[in-house]
C-alpha cells in the first residue's frame, strides 16, 4: 500500500472514530458534526471530503459558519441571519400584524435587507453599499421559522379598515350591552334586516369533468342584468321573516310572479335599488307587522324587541321609527362600514346565499331577457332556503357578537386603535351607532329635520328671487336665422381684411418716406 493511500485510510478511520465519540455524537446533523471536528483542529477537510458524503465546498462553508458561531444550512452555507436578526424580524412582523394590517412578502424582503444593512454598518463596513437579497429569501425564512406562516389576507377597503378596531366599535357594543342588561331580550325577539344585490358574479369558477385526452372546454358566464335587490330579515333563534325582491321594471314580469309566496314577496320598481319610499313601505307592510305577529305567537307581548340595521340613508326617517318605538321595539343602527364585522346577515347569511345563487344559476343558451329572468327565478328559491337555515342564522349571530356578552368574540381579534385615519365630514344628522327609537333622540331628530326643511324652503325661495333678478338684468339676445349668421360672419371677415390692407399700406408708406 502506498503512503498516500495509507494516510487516507488513517485519516478516515480517525474521523469515523471522532464522529462516534461521546463528545461529538450528540450533534445530530452529520455535516455540522464534521465541521465542528475540523474547526476543533482534530481532522482535515481532505479527510472529510474522502467520506464522499458532502462536497468539499459544502464542508468549507460549514466550517466557516461554525467558526463564526452561525447556524449551518442544509448544504453547508451559513444562514444569512443570526439569532438576534431573526428575533428583530419576527418581532416587527408580529407588531405590524397586531395592528390588523397584513405584512406582505415584499415588505418582509425590505425589512430583511434593512436588518442586514444595519448589522453591516455596526460591523464597521461601508455604509454606502446596501445588502440585497433574492425574492425567495422571505419564503425560505418563513418556511424555517415555525412562528410564521403565509396566508392570503382578506381584501378590505380603507373605509372599513378605519373602523375595524376596538376604539371605533367599543361604543356600539357598550350601547348594545346596556340595552341587553336593561331589557333582557329573548333571542326570539332580536332581529336583523338588510338588503343585498342579486347581481350575478362572472368570476365564479367551478370544476369541470372531461376526458383526459380532450382539453377542457369553455364555461358560460352570465350576461350582466339591471340591478335587483333582495331584502331579508332574520331573528337570533333562526327564524326568518318574509323576504322581498325589488325587481327593476314598471310591472312585475310573468317569470317573477312564480316566486310569490307567503315567505317571498316581489315588487316592481324602476331602478331595483332600495329608496326611502320603498324602505318605508317594506317596514310598514312586512317588517313591523312580522315582528309584532312573532311576539304575539310566542306569547311574549310584554317583552321588548330589538331590531338591528345598517345606517343606509334610506333609514333616515324618524317618523317611521316612531311607529316602532310605539310598539316597544328598540332600533339600533350599526356604525358605517362596520357591518362586515357586526351585522349577522353580513357575517354568513348573505355569503351562503350568493354562493348558492351563483352555483344554482344556469346560464341560458340565449341572451333573451325572458330566459335570463326565468333562470334567476329558478335559482333564487333554493339559494334563499339554504341561506335561511336556522343553523346558518345561529352561526351568523354568534359570529357578529351582537348577543348579550358576546362582543369579545369580535373585539379580541381587532387592534386597539385604527391603522388609518379618515376625515369625516357630514352635514347629515348623525344616527350612526345609536338607539334611534329612544324618544329623546327621536324628538331631537324630528326637530333637526324640521329646521332643515324650513332652511331648504328659504334657500329655494332665495335662489328663485336671485334667478328672477338675474334674468331681468340680463339683456335679451336677438335670435338670428342661419342666413343672417352667415351674412354677419361674411361682414366680419370683410372688415378684418379691409383693416389688414390699411395697416399694410400705412407701414409701406412709412417705409418709403423714411
Amino acid at each position: 500500500m502506498s503512503a498516500v493511500k495509507q494516510r487516507k485510510e488513517i485519516g478516515l478511520t480517525k474521523l469515523r472514530d471522532l464522529m462516534k465519540s461521546f463528545e461529538y455524537r450528540q450533534i445530530k446533523n452529520r455535516l455540522v458534526r464534521i465541521a465542528t471536528i475540523i474547526a476543533d483542529g482534530k481532522c482535515r477537510v481532505t479527510d472529510a471530503a474522502n467520506l464522499n458524503e458532502f462536497s468539499r465546498s459544502s464542508i468549507n462553508r460549514a466550517v466557516t459558519a461554525v467558526e463564526k458561531g452561525r447556524t449551518v444550512g442544509k448544504v453547508g452555507r451559513p444562514e444569512l441571519f443570526t439569532k438576534e436578526d431573526k428575533e428583530v424580524i419576527t418581532g416587527v412582523i408580529r407588531i405590524e400584524s397586531m395592528t390588523g394590517v397584513s405584512y406582505s412578502l415584499t415588505q418582509t424582503k425590505i425589512l430583511m435587507e434593512s436588518v442586514l444593512t444595519d448589522r453591516k454598518i455596526r460591523g464597521g463596513e461601508e455604509e454606502d453599499q446596501e445588502v440585497k437579497i433574492s425574492k425567495s429569501t422571505p419564503y425560505s425564512f418563513v418556511k424555517r421559522n415555525p412562528d410564521l406562516k403565509t396566508s392570503i389576507p382578506h381584501n378590505v377597503d380603507i373605509q372599513r379598515l378605519s373602523v375595524s378596531n376596538k376604539q371605533s366599535l367599543q361604543p356600539f357594543f357598550s350601547l348594545l350591552q346596556s340595552l341587553h342588561d336593561s331589557h333582557k331580550y329573548s333571542p326570539s325577539l332580536i332581529f336583523n334586516t338588510d338588503e343585498s344585490s342579486l347581481r350575478l358574479s362572472d368570476t365564479t369558477k367551478q370544476l369541470a369533468v372531461h376526458p383526459s385526452d380532450v382539453p377542457v372546454g369553455f364555461s358560460k358566464t352570465p350576461i350582466n342584468m339591471p340591478n335587483s335587490t333582495l331584502v331579508v330579515a332574520v331573528a337570533a333563534d333562526g327564524y326568518s321573516l318574509p323576504s322581498l325582491v325589488l325587481w327593476p321594471s314598471k310591472k312585475l314580469p310573468q317569470e317573477m310572479k312564480v316566486l310569490l309566496s307567503p315567505q317571498l314577496h316581489a315588487w316592481a320598481d324602476n331602478d331595483g335599488w332600495m329608496t326611502d319610499a320603498l324602505f318605508a313601505r317594506y317596514a310598514e307592510e312586512i317588517l313591523l307587522p312580522g315582528i309584532v305577529e312573532r311576539r304575539k305567537l310566542l306569547d311574549m307581548n310584554e317583552d321588548r324587541c330589538l331590531l338591528l340595521l345598517d345606517s343606509h340613508p334610506s333609514r333616515a326617517q324618524p317618523d317611521l321609527w316612531q311607529k316602532f318605538a310605539d310598539e316597544s321595539i328598540d332600533v339600533v343602527t350599526f356604525i358605517p362600514h362596520s357591518t362586515h364585522l357586526t351585522q349577522p346577515l353580513d357575517c354568513g347569511v348573505f355569503a351562503v346565499f350568493k354562493r348558492c345563487f351563483n352555483s344554482n344559476y344556469v346560464v341560458p343558451s340565449s341572451s333573451s331577457i325572458a330566459l335570463r329572468r326565468k333562470a334567476v327565478a329558478n335559482a333564487l328559491p333554493q339559494a334563499l332556503q339554504t341561506a335561511l337555515l336556522p343553523s346558518t342564522i345561529h352561526s351568523a349571530f354568534e359570529k357578529s357578537g351582537v348577543l348579550s356578552g358576546q362582543s369579545n368574540s369580535v373585539l379580541m381579534k381587532l387592534p386597539d386603535t385604527p391603522s388609518v385615519q379618515l376625515k369625516k365630514k357630514s352635514h347629515r344628522f348623525n344616527f350612526h351607532g345609536k338607539n334611534i327609537s329612544d324618544q329623546a333622540f327621536l324628538d331631537e331628530w324630528k326637530e333637526c329635520k324640521k329646521m332643515k326643511e324650513e332652511k331648504n324652503i328659504d334657500d329655494s325661495a332665495e335662489e328663485k328671487i336671485e334667478k328672477d333678478l338675474f334674468s331681468e338684468e340680463k339683456p335679451k339676445k336677438r335670435k338670428l336665422s342661419k342666413s343672417q349668421i352667415l351674412k354677419d360672419d361674411d361682414l366680419e371677415d370683410d372688415n378684418e381684411r379691409r383693416n389688414t390692407r390699411k395697416i399694410i399700406k400705412r407701414e409701406l408708406m412709412d417705409y418709403i418716406y423714411y
